[in-house]
């Protein structure tokens, strides 16, 4: 796989990835944090692209407005379930809270058993994370199984070092494909960029519409291009340029 191409301004609508794209993944989701000259790099950027900017990520969009503060961007959360099509705009929400709540009632008693499971509660998502303990991999992902059985109005998806549910008929790449729909993306050759197995339905709709599909990382992907790491995102995207 290539380098990607430089990105044109009058042309592109720019999709980004958080979480290992943006910011280097660590054991705690809070303990995430941006560099100054990439927030500065991200603010201008969005002016060049006339707002054809967007963060895409498996977290809530109320978490990303909180680590990027003060600067707003569109946004799709959750993968997509949740939109923010502009940056001072409502909040679209596709799918409420109660329907994961037999999921998180079926999961307790794992938690309870295994404390070194931690499960993070965004609302339309349930994520069971297992970074700092590896080696219960294999129970999250037997536990999340066991408490979605049955539930074909659910998908589970794994991740690095997560198991994930969330309601069906919507991942990152319809996320995209709806935005790409409406202003100020409208019109434009989308760009993607992540570095998850989520990232993946993404990539896989940019590369077919020919845009640029950027994997980050050493993983195996359908994206045509591909940057080492988050450092190498951020060079690319000219921080600190």
């Amino acid at each position: 796989m290539s380098q990607p191409l430089s990105i044109d301004s009058r042309r592109h609508a720019v999709f980004l990835d958080f979480d290992g794209t943006l910011v280097e993944l660590v054991d705690d989701p809070e303990a995430v944090a941006i560099a100054p000259a990439a927030l500065a790099r991200l603010e201008a950027l969005r002016a060049e692209l006339s707002g054809a900017l967007a963060i895409v990520s498996g977290r809530r969009i109320e978490d990303i407005d909180r680590f990027l503060s003060p600067l707003r961007l569109a946004a799709a959360g959750v993968h997509g379930l949740e939109r923010r099509l502009l940056p001072d705009g409502p909040v679209e929400r596709l799918a409420g809270p109660e329907t994961l709540d037999a999921v998180r009632a079926a999961l307790a008693p794992t938690l309870r058993r295994e404390p070194r499971l931690t499960l993070e509660d965004k609302g339309t998502a349930l994520v069971l994370h297992y970074r700092t303990a590896p080696d219960l991999g294999d129970c999250a992902v037997q536990a999340m199984a066991a408490a979605t059985e049955g539930r074909d109005d659910l998908v589970v998806m794994q991740g690095d070092n997560i198991v994930e549910v969330h309601p069906s008929g919507m991942d990152k790449g319809i996320a995209v494909a709806d935005m790409l729909r409406q202003p100020p993306f409208a019109g434009r050759v989308p760009v993607y960029v992540g570095d998850d197995t989520t990232d993946e339905f993404a990539l896989r709709h940019v590369r077919d519409a020919g845009g640029l599909s950027v994997k980050v990382g050493t993983k195996a992907s359908v994206a045509e291009h591909r940057l080492d790491d988050v450092a190498a995102v951020h060079r690319w995207l000219g921080v600190g340029a």
